[in-house]
């Protein structure tokens, strides 16, 4: 599975890159910054995108609503990772997210529970 991670935390991409790249054997790329997910997306087409929900000058909504202006990318499923307990099933189907991940994650299921959201994708 390719996966496009975007986080302003290094740390964060750091253990993800280990979970999913290094367990899991899952292709990994990595963004620090929100204005970095539509080219990257573009570039490598991943198979889904873990982003932050917060981030400094955008928030994860703005940027999903920017995703899916574009026929290719709409289509790829978009995983909130996130501090935020407070983010209402409703709003995610709103802004067309496949699911919330929260901070801080299961290793030990995180590449599953991304996988599931892929397959229900399809």
């Amino acid at each position: 599975m390719k996966v496009l991670i975007c986080d302003d935390d290094p740390v964060i991409r750091y253990l993800l890159t280990v979970v999913l790249g290094k367990r899991a054997g899952d292709e990994v790329i990595e963004v620090a910054s929100a204005d970095d997910v539509f080219g990257a997306a573009l570039e490598h087409r991943p198979d889904v995108i873990v982003l932050d929900y917060v981030m400094p000058n955008r928030d994860g909504a703005s940027i999903v609503t920017e995703l899916r202006t574009d026929p290719v990318l709409g289509a790829i499923p978009v995983v909130f990772l996130t501090g935020r307990s407070d983010i209402a099933e409703e709003t995610l189907d709103e802004i067309g997210v496949a699911g919330l991940i929260e901070k801080p994650f299961d290793a030990s299921t995180l590449h599953d529970r991304l996988q599931a959201y892929v397959a229900t994708n399809v």
